[in-house]
């Protein structure tokens, strides 16, 4: 019985230690039998026996869970601000932690007439697509160089029926920088682990792609880097947006510091942990 299945899927997920089980439970449910899932089970209406195509369905996402695929790469979308973008293998997977660098891009933006900005690194596109949903005024490019990821840029940008114009180029290339002029704002939620966190992560992590995590063995080749790279594309008065791991606040913006960027700012997230850094071209 259907009724039934959803105990058996719970606790399948709780034997594999999977975290925060009830959740994903509900997930899974949600997509085999439906949003509204729960009412139905609540009012009789999954009394009966599973369909062969709802049962091979569950199984198969099931079988991927607990192999440990991410749940967004077998759910195939994911949540991120207001919106959802698609996911899959090869591209990182939107997290909330990065809603901290949209919401204060766009607190510095929006207020500017019609702003130009330049989204590095841009995986799925959520910073760009999201920025241009926000401020519909904005003329917002967005930059990444691996073909899987840059498929998934492009399915996001055309789901989204969004205006953002994507690149396929290396942020580290001094040429790919020389493209481009006038910004108002760069983003950037660049590769940042450090060797030691490529070590120790979590099974589901490993799915990603180890070019959007991997930032050199400190983790800050990118914020090294980008900065120099790409302050000739910036507006004078522009500035550059950094998502940041928790650890990486006084050493980025030292970084800055020391490529003439000034008003330096570290932002927290919602938990309080260091997460965004902003800094003005001088």
């Amino acid at each position: 019985m259907v009724s039934s299945l959803y105990n058996e899927t719970l606790s399948a997920l709780e034997s594999a230690g999977i975290e925060d089980s009830d959740f994903e439970a509900n997930v899974i449910f949600e997509e085999v039998y439906g949003r509204d899932f729960k009412l139905r089970l609540l009012t009789g209406q999954l009394d009966r026996k599973e369909t062969e195509a709802e049962s091979a369905r569950l199984d198969e996402m099931l079988h991927r869970r607990i192999s440990g695929e991410p749940l967004q790469y077998i759910v195939g979308r994911w949540g991120f601000y207001r919106g959802e973008f698609t996911v899959g293998e090869g591209v990182l997977i939107p997290r909330q932690d990065t809603e901290t660098l949209v919401e204060s891009a766009y607190q510095l933006l929006k207020d500017t007439p019609s702003p130009k900005i330049l989204d590095l690194c841009s995986g799925t596109g959520c910073i760009a697509i999201t920025l241009s949903e926000l401020l519909p005024e904005a003329e917002v490019h967005a930059v990444e160089l691996y073909d899987n990821a840059y498929k998934y840029l492009e399915k996001n940008v055309t789901g989204h029926g969004s205006n953002v114009i994507p690149h396929k180029l290396d942020v580290l290339d001094e040429s790919s920088a020389g493209q481009f002029t006038g910004f108002d704002l760069i983003t950037c939620n660049p590769p940042y682990l450090t060797s030691e966190d490529m070590a120790e992560l979590q099974k589901e992590v490993t799915h990603e792609p180890a070019t959007a995590l991997f930032g050199g063995t400190d983790g800050l080749d990118f914020y090294r880097a980008i900065p120099t790279i790409w302050k000739p594309a910036l507006k004078l008065g522009g500035y550059i947006a950094f998502e940041i791991g928790a650890a990486q606040g006084e050493a980025v913006k030292a970084i800055l510091e020391s490529a003439r960027y000034t008003d330096i700012r570290v932002i927290k997230d919602l938990c309080g942990k260091d997460r965004t850094v902003i800094a003005k071209n001088l």
